[in-house]
């Protein structure tokens, strides 16, 4: 049974749908903090398309393709015409799997649909996280006994039943909250009857030419100026703050006052140097990156409460100095700490685990943090224990009063989330965010990063960032969930891809979003929250802290991801390991696939390498593309410089063992005509060329799979990585630039990269993988574009005229001269000059070209500046050129009638 989504997919529609509303899946990431996650609408497309057959009449392909789209405009939009639909095909009910199912988006709209459905992660914090959006709002909850507290009284337990769960989550909350704060009442006092919102620290650090020590801050500002329009109001100065230091004593304070900073910050950028250097507030003394790091690496470093934010009617937010009440209860909290018993034998109240290794490049023993109990400062630390022991005891305290242990694990889960999602913004690396006011979130880019100098805590009672705020969002997100329609509960399991607990030939489908190569460390990265989520999840989770992990994080041995440090740091998480462990789940989804199944892989990157080890790892797992559909569902992350919009929808299936071998020229032929065949349906979808040069690869492998290996008319195996290239080169051909008149294919091959680089890019940075893929395309080596493009720290970028070093010839590219002319500046005759020495007076190429680069890069741009005079002046210019061009002939003429006397002598 051929599936729709071999045929067809609503590439428009998920688009539209991906980026914002609905189907971005932006109100259900903020249920669990989780590091990657499929749009709702990509999820739910790929769902129906994969389950669905594709009919044989063109009036019923037409009906299906209609019955899809309408579905596609909200949530829950044409549920029923779809559940009776996919009934009819399945009458004892369709089955699928995810088996990376992360959150658990897959498995969410899967189960929506009437459908069995299984969703396998490797992490427990993933686990966890999918259950609580996939699996325990699904459930009846209506027969569990009424929770055991005083106070809880909501009426009669039948008229809760549709909404039990959310009663008692938001109830649950709440109490944990009130708790929190009346635990940690002695360690945020109240200030003129209030409670502050938050605290701005920083690490300070001994000079080593003074040793005095000074606090590491890198942003004086507090609160953003703002005008008003309002008579009747006056404008907000806003709020900033500088360090006075006391030179006897050694001593500094914050001063807290309206308006913009008075002074620089003590972290400042230094002209060729790396990283920030430190200037000490007594002396001055330049430290610089390497000096500082090393000084937090010996464990030199130490904390200092410099403002407080108190919550104002006036300004939102309020900022002063510390009073002394507020910074003599710092000195409590390490008594405090040390009087916290462990959660259970081998699990003590802080956590002890080793935070060896780094999530990115920076290590965390560098900066001198050895366990995840130093990423946060003595009072964080303190308030987390305190909430994972309320949780726990929770736990206790409601198994005791008979409710059902899998509704404990429901209630404490919801708590667990809202805990690790206060937890962003509970570690140095939370910055004060001056414009939104509100704390970061240290999980804004990707991996964590709890590195910072100067961060800022937030307080125990109400304002971004706290328990009460958190807890908030997460009811809100939760009743979002349960007044969509019901469905079946999703079956998520702690699990390996590489092992699946099925049966041979069992399910219908396999919808899964595997790891993107070395995008993501989901272990490394989740384990912050690990480690306080075993100490909250004792009782209600008993399995949840097993481990065969010897440091007690959870296990990597056979996490499918590649590691970005293992070359360094020996790590075994390598490209080979993520290639075998790739090519073994796709084996094992092969396995428990139905005969007529079929397998929908979403998968994304810019890296050749990666598209080359994942594309290889499905052939050799003996899968085939059947097809393949492109769809802007990324933000453009820069997750490890990586930068994606564009991700593949690829449908497959076990291959034919039976497959002849193919012959490049024949390949080539086929794959030219699958890419022309697609472009108009990505160009209704909205893809720019960017992406549809990723897409490409699709219909690619759709040829390459038709055959069991492909060679060259010599008989040498053909590289996947050319033929992939070949395929990007060919939508760019397709896309016929025009430089002027002229195609640019006819223009030299060198001129043509540099000009399709600023039709794509003008003056952006591209990251260095982008670049190879375009190099790959044209068949062009790193000499071949020598000095075209130029090195940035985070990529690769066209060059400045200034930066040419190639000295135009009359065997110069065009692209060379125009550059060369650039770099003259508005000099008639230089530029004369340049054009009779290089013989292009009238190259109507080279005119054309400096007018296409002007576009792309604007007039305003230094070079285009130039070549917008050149062009506009391009008379003048040339009948100088001409007049230079004539008296070097004429000069030439002297000299050789002068030679032909002298013979004649």
């Amino acid at each position: 049974m051929t599936r729709l989504i071999e045929r067809w997919f609503p590439c428009k529609e998920v688009s539209e749908n991906s980026r914002s509303g609905w189907g971005s899946g932006n109100a259900e990431r903020e249920l669990f903090t989780w590091f990657a996650s499929r749009p709702l609408a990509q999820a739910k497309a790929a769902v129906i398309c994969s389950l669905l057959p594709w009919p044989k009449e063109p009036s019923e392909q037409e009906r299906i393709q209609d019955m899809v789209r309408r579905a596609m405009k909200c949530y829950d939009a044409n549920h029923y015409e779809i559940i009776a639909e996919i009934k009819k095909h399945y009458p004892d009910g369709g089955t699928l799997l995810d088996s990376f199912s992360g959150r658990a988006m897959i498995p969410l709209e899967a189960t929506r649909l009437g459908v069995k459905t299984w969703g396998i992660d490797y992490s427990p914090v993933a686990t966890l996280a999918g259950t609580l959006l996939a699996d325990y709002p699904m459930r009846d909850w209506s027969q569990e006994e009424p929770l055991p507290f005083d106070g809880y009284s909501s009426g009669s337990i039948d008229q809760l039943a549709s909404s039990r769960l959310l009663y008692d989550v938001e109830y649950i909350l709440n109490m944990i909250g009130n708790r929190y704060e009346v635990e940690m009442d002695p360690f945020y006092p109240k200030v003129n009857g209030k409670r502050p919102w938050g605290y701005l620290w920083a690490i300070t650090l001994p000079c080593v030419n003074c040793g005095n020590r000074f606090p590491l801050t890198s942003n004086l500002s507090l609160r953003p100026p703002k005008r008003t329009t309002n008579p009747n109001k006056k404008d907000d100065p806003g709020q900033s703050y500088y360090i006075k230091k006391d030179e006897p004593s050694g001593d500094f304070r914050a001063i807290v006052h309206e308006g913009p900073p008075r002074f620089d910050p003590t972290l400042a950028k230094k002209p060729k140097t790396k990283g920030r250097v430190a200037i000490c507030l007594f002396c001055n003394h330049v430290h610089d990156h390497k000096v500082h790091t090393r000084l937090m690496g010996d464990g030199q470093a130490e904390d200092v409460l410099l403002v407080v934010a108190d919550i104002c009617g006036k300004f939102g937010k309020l900022y002063r100095e510390p009073v002394q009440r507020e910074k003599q209860v710092i000195q409590s909290v390490a008594h405090a700490l040390k009087a916290e018993k462990p959660f259970s034998p081998g699990l003590p109240a802080v956590p002890d685990e080793k935070a060896f290794g780094s999530t990115g490049p920076r290590d965390y023993v560098r900066y001198g943090y050895h366990s995840y109990g130093d990423f946060s400062n003595s009072r964080q630390i303190l308030g987390l224990v305190k909430i994972a022991r309320i949780v726990n005891e929770l736990g206790e305290e409601l198994l005791a009063a008979n409710i059902s242990p899998s509704y404990v694990a429901a209630l404490s889960g919801y708590a667990g989330s809202v805990f690790i999602r206060m937890m962003r913004r509970t570690t140095r690396g939370a910055k004060l965010q001056v414009i939104s006011q509100k704390g970061s979130d240290i999980f804004a880019t990707g991996p964590p990063v709890p590195f910072g100098y100067d961060y800022f805590e937030a307080g125990c009672g109400q304002g971004p960032g706290t328990w009460n705020s958190v807890a908030r969002s997460t009811i809100k997100v939760l009743r979002k969930q349960l007044n969509r329609v019901s469905g079946t509960p999703a079956h998520i399991q702690q699990g390996t891809a590489i092992a699946l607990p099925f049966l041979d030939d069992s399910l219908d489908a396999v919808v899964t979003d595997p790891p993107y190569d070395a995008m993501v460390e989901y272990s490394d990265a989740s384990d912050i929250f690990y480690v306080w989520l075993k100490r909250a999840l004792v009782v209600s989770h008993p399995d949840f802290g097993i481990t065969s992990n010897s440091m007690g994080l959870q296990d990597k041995t056979d996490e499918a991801v590649v590691k970005m440090t293992w070359k360094r740091s020996g790590d075994h998480r390598t490209p080979e390991h993520y290639y075998k462990n790739v090519v073994m789940s796709l084996t094992e989804i092969s396995r428990v696939l139905k005969p007529d199944g079929v397998v929908t892989i979403m998968f994304g990157h810019d890296d050749p390498d990666a598209w080359k080890r994942f594309l290889t790892a499905l052939d050799d797992a003996g899968l085939v593309l059947t097809g393949s559909w492109p769809a802007r569902t990324e933000k453009g992350s820069q997750l490890n410089k990586t930068n994606i919009e564009t991700t593949l929808t690829l449908a497959c299936r076990p291959s034919d063992h039976t497959r002849p071998v193919g012959y490049m020229m024949k390949v080539d032929s086929q794959v030219r005509q699958a890419i022309l065949e697609r472009i108009p349906l990505w160009q209704r979808a909205g893809l720019v060329l960017q992406d549809q040069r990723m897409a490409s690869y699709g219909p690619a492998m759709e040829v390459v799979g038709r055959y069991s290996e492909i060679r060259d008319k010599a008989g040498r195996l053909v590289s996947l990585t050319d033929i992939l290239a070949k395929a990007r080169r060919y939508v760019e051909e397709a896309a016929e630039v025009k430089i002027g008149e002229y195609s640019i294919g006819e223009f030299d091959m060198r001129t043509q990269f540099g000009l399709f680089w600023v039709h794509l890019y003008g003056r952006s940075i591209v990251p260095g993988a982008e670049v190879r893929w375009l190099r790959l395309g044209w068949d062009l080596t790193d000499d071949s574009t020598a000095g075209l493009l130029i090195k940035d720290k985070r990529g690769l970028r066209l060059i400045y005229a200034e930066e040419a070093k190639v000295k135009p010839e009359p065997e110069s590219t065009i692209i060379d001269i125009a550059f060369a002319i650039a770099a003259t500046g508005k000099s008639i005759t230089d530029v004369a000059n340049i054009l009779s020495m290089t013989e292009r007076i009238e190259d109507d190429y080279l005119w054309e070209t400096m007018s296409y680069l002007v576009k792309q890069v604007s007039e305003q741009d230094s070079d285009g500046d130039v070549w917008t005079w050149v062009v506009r002046n391009r008379n003048i210019i040339t009948g100088i050129s001409q007049d230079i061009q004539e008296d070097i002939l004429h000069k030439q003429k002297i000299t050789e009638d002068a030679g032909i006397q002298q013979g004649m002598l």
